[in-house]
């Protein structure tokens, strides 16, 4: 009989211990849902907006639709081949010109650091053969703009890159 009281007794403070622990979790889990530090997100603020191509010192027009805008000569003596690894400063605008319409950078939260495109021909699958071809003949230094329709980009719409080659490395 003392069993079986002392029995009681102990479920009598689980319950209360299972209850207190379930009023606590509720608590910190609605406390909790104001602003989670570790949420991420993706900071653009720091990525060049899509520059004037009226503004472009040279204009290169395919008859696929690819459009590549020189907007400044690189000062570099090697081109850009199809098997370089190469470091990028670039901008992604799907579907549009604004700041909006940015879905991927180099300059992602404050980074200021180029990317690699380690073996440029395999981005043709990930980016698109537009962007392949409007990267290759680029030489450290020159900055580009290249709007590519939809039929030659991975997206699925038009895309603009806004590219700065950083250098080829070898």
């Amino acid at each position: 009989m003392i069993f079986m009281q002392n029995n009681t007794f102990f479920s009598s403070v689980s319950r209360t211990s299972f209850g207190f622990f379930v009023l606590v979790l509720i608590a910190s889990m609605a406390t909790g849902c104001e602003e989670d530090p570790f949420y991420f997100t993706y900071d653009y603020s720091d990525a060049p907006s899509l520059p004037d191509v009226s503004e472009a010192i040279e204009t290169i027009n395919y008859d696929d639709g690819l459009v590549v805008y020189i907007m400044e000569r690189g000062t570099g003596t090697q081109e850009v081949t199809i098997r370089d690894n190469i470091f990028l400063y670039y901008t992604t605008f799907r579907g549009g010109t604004s700041r909006d319409n940015i879905v991927d950078s180099s300059y992602l939260n404050g980074s200021q650091a180029s990317t690699q495109f380690a073996e440029i021909g395999t981005y043709q699958s990930s980016r698109g053969i537009g962007f392949v071809r409007g990267v290759l003949g680029m030489t450290e230094g020159e900055h580009r703009v290249i709007q590519v329709p939809d039929s030659l980009n991975a997206y699925g719409d038009l895309v603009y890159w806004n590219l700065t080659l950083d250098y080829i490395a070898y």
